[in-house]
């Protein structure tokens, strides 16, 4: 019955249109058959690892993913200190050896290389396979679910923590903007960052905090603003205003930008309101031609959050903007 069912989705693998592949022919290479079902090969079902899976609007959902364990920090600077900063910081998983990953507020799930995974040891989830495009990322590859039995930060562990193993040879590229500044064969999404009591982006300092039951109390004398967190297709939102019209805003937290969209075609968005935070004639940049999803659904990027510390309260549901 698995191979059965491996058969199917190799299939549909393969008539994924090969249109997208020339659009970007690059260095990435899609899996052949044959080392998917390799890969597969390897699948156990979710309950061996506590998993208990839901249904939901965007897909399965698995609780007890992502544990974590009591009282626990991590305070980690960003690699590759720059004058952009930007969100990258240096995990492990079982073994001593570390690998960059970016924090992307904006994915909703996490991602790895093929090659990195199969170093690694990733269990894939099945039968049946669970398969995911992304949404947040203009990419034509999907990724297949699968277990990393640890990931460690610090000191700190992330235990069954549930990876998107990308169906393909090279690296992630479109999920990390295609740029080579930010190469790293792993993406943090939003289900890692709504795991932790908070996760606080430090831009100014590049630093990444992250706390598994401590309660986040902002600092009152440089708070700017405490707004609801909200979820649009499983990543993480913040309501508010462009040019006294609602709308939500998705906080992309390594996008090379202020603001994109496909609301307008002026250079600037005259204000922009998310609670108290108030930016006035901020960068506009086309969505669509950034190579990013959900058009619909405009961003602030990092070019704004950078002046910030950003901490998403996962805890009290909220986002906090604080001056340096």
């Amino acid at each position: 019955m698995f191979k059965h069912a491996c058969v199917l989705f190799l299939l549909a693998l393969m008539l994924l249109p090969s249109g997208c592949a020339s659009r970007r022919p690059a260095e990435i290479q899609p899996l052949s058959p044959r080392e998917l079902e390799q890969f597969f090969s390897r699948a156990q079902d979710e309950r061996r690892f506590w998993l208990t899976k839901y249904e939901s609007d965007q897909g399965p959902v698995f609780a007890g993913a992502h544990r974590l364990h009591t009282g626990k920090f991590a305070y980690v600077p960003f690699e590759a200190r720059r004058q952009k900063p930007v969100p990258m910081i240096s995990i492990r998983f079982r073994s001593p050896e570390e690998y960059m990953a970016l924090i992307d507020a904006s994915a909703r799930a996490n991602w790895i290389e093929f090659g990195l995974a199969r170093e690694i040891g990733l269990i894939p989830i099945g039968p049946p396979s669970y398969r995911h495009f992304a949404m947040h990322a203009d990419d034509p590859i999907p990724g297949y679910l699968s277990v990393a039995s640890r990931v460690v930060i610090d000191q700190l562990h992330v235990e069954t923590a549930l990876m998107y193993v990308k169906a393909a040879h090279g690296p992630m590229k479109y999920l990390t903007r295609d740029d080579r500044d930010m190469r790293a064969p792993i993406v943090l999404g939003s289900e890692f960052i709504r795991a932790f009591h908070y996760v606080q982006i430090d831009y100014p300092n590049q630093h990444v905090l992250f706390s598994t039951t401590t309660p986040y109390r902002p600092h009152t004398d440089r708070l700017i603003a405490s707004v609801p967190m909200r979820d649009i297709y499983g990543a993480i939102a913040v309501e508010g205003f462009i040019d006294d019209m609602p709308a939500a805003f998705l906080l992309d937290t390594i996008g090379d930008y202020a603001v994109a969209g496909t609301f307008s075609t002026a250079p600037d968005v005259r204000q922009i309101m998310i609670g108290d935070l108030v930016l006035r004639n901020t960068p506009y940049s086309d969505l669509e031609m950034l190579g990013l999803g959900m058009p619909d659904v405009p961003r602030l990027g990092r070019q704004v959050l950078s002046r910030y510390i950003v901490t998403f309260d996962g805890r009290n549901r909220q986002v906090h903007f604080e001056r340096p």
